[in-house]
């Protein structure tokens, strides 16, 4: 054999060796290729599985290429693999199986390479489902169907200061939105204008339209507003997140509906054809606001897209929040105010507020079916009639950081009202 037939030869038999050696054939460890590890589990349940949600496992050395990784419980031939809707190579996420399991071992395969394996616990039952009590809460009746209950302590690990009307739609309780967004009211109603007060404030709606109890609503300079048939703001461009569902009110008919944007608002109607506007026999009132916070007993949690979009920090920022729900049956309303900014060591004048997505937690186990974000911040108001500070504000405004009573206010262009009639 000459010298170059025992080179090749030579060369082929450690070619062979190094495929043999690269892969076991029975799915284990391939030389020089880095094993996947599983760091740690993430859920939207403090780590805790729901069958049909979302879990995501961080570790190393996974498989940007969804379809290259795997996620695995059961052992050999019965091993069941789970399909990766996403990755990196630092995480992967999938959706967790209905086992009927509190817990169950699973590990990641990438490429044939198997992670370690960790345990998957399943939470007992839907966190969406559990009801929130907020323990020391008071609650007092405002009218008959008409409950304020006002809360100051913790909550998610956070000093909250949350307040909540809920009114029960019996024919005499009625919500309704009002808009005005001038100085001046209609049938010669002259509101009192005390100092730092504006003719625009919560108040001064709430003493015009004597009502029971209001928030604020949508934002007056930027969403779709129509009350009774007439157009009180117009639409306009506006981010898909503060626009992306509306209030509707016709008569005693109550309803939150999902729209893509402030003219898709505008077109609503409850015309039979969806289409014509025909007042006065087929009036609608609508509110357009954002972002939905449940829809149909779900939590509805921020696409990432507007995450990365949000630069301002509006949606995740703990911010004082002002929103409505219904029940499932339509009959109750909720009406939530949670205040924020106050930074104060005191204990008793302190309050973080909440993202939008720690917002429609509390929505739903208050009792939501649907909810959805109204203007916050400095604008977040809620009028109890007879109750709270000197203008009937029960909420710590948060428009004047220097003043825990909350008797400066933010002008309004929309109440959001509850009003009782006496036939």
């Amino acid at each position: 054999m000459t010298a170059l037939r025992k080179a090749l030869l030579f060369l082929s038999l450690t070619a062979l060796t190094l495929a043999v050696h690269s892969c076991d054939g029975k799915g284990g460890k391939k030389d020089n290729v880095p094993e996947p590890y599983i760091i740690s589990i993430s859920t939207d349940y403090e780590g805790k599985a729901v069958a049909g949600k979302a879990v995501t496992l961080n570790g190393l050395n996974f498989s940007p290429v969804a379809a290259e990784n795997k996620v695995l419980y059961g052992v050999g031939l019965d091993a069941t693999a789970l399909r990766v809707s996403e990755s990196s190579e630092e995480h992967v996420v999938f959706t967790a199986p209905d086992l009927g399991k509190s817990s169950v071992k699973i590990r990641v395969s990438v490429n044939g390479v198997e992670s370690n394996s960790v345990l998957l616990e399943y939470a007992t039952a839907d966190p969406e489902d559990e009801s929130i009590v907020l323990e020391d809460a008071t609650t007092v009746t405002v009218a008959p169907g008409v409950e304020w209950t006002s809360f100051h302590g913790n909550w998610e690990n956070q000093v909250r200061n949350i307040n909540i009307v809920r009114t029960t739609l019996d024919g005499k309780n009625h919500l309704g939105i009002y808009f005005n967004y001038g100085e001046t009211y209609p049938d010669g109603y002259t509101p009192t204008v005390g100092k730092d007060e504006d003719p625009r404030d919560l108040d001064k709606k709430c003493i015009y339209l004597d009502a029971m109890a209001a928030t604020n609503g949508p934002m007056a300079c930027c969403q779709f507003v129509r009350v009774n048939g007439n157009q009180e703001h117009g639409p306009g461009d506006a981010d898909e997140w503060i626009a992306n569902c509306a209030i509707t009110i016709d008569g005693d008919k109550v309803d939150i509906v999902q729209v893509k944007d402030n003219y898709k608002a505008a077109k609503l109607t409850n015309a039979a054809d969806g289409e014509s506007f025909l007042p006065p026999d087929n009036t609608l009132t609508v509110g357009c606001a954002g972002p939905l916070l449940v829809w149909e007993g779900k939590v509805q949690k921020n696409p990432e897209a507007w995450k990365k979009l949000d630069t301002s920090g509006w949606l995740n920022d703990p911010s004082p929040r002002t929103a409505i729900g219904l029940s499932s049956d339509g009959k109750t309303i909720i009406q939530v105010a949670v205040d924020g900014r106050w930074t104060q060591s005191s204990f008793d004048q302190r309050a973080v507020g909440m993202s939008t997505e720690l917002l429609a937690k509390l929505m739903r186990g208050l009792g939501c079916y649907k909810a959805m974000n109204f203007d916050g911040g400095g604008g977040t108001a809620m009028w109890v009639k007879g109750y709270g500070n000197s203008r009937n504000i029960v909420n710590r405004v948060s428009e004047n950081r220097w003043n825990w009573d909350g008797t400066k206010l933010r002008a309004t262009g929309c109440a959001v009202y509850i009003k009782r009639s006496t036939e």
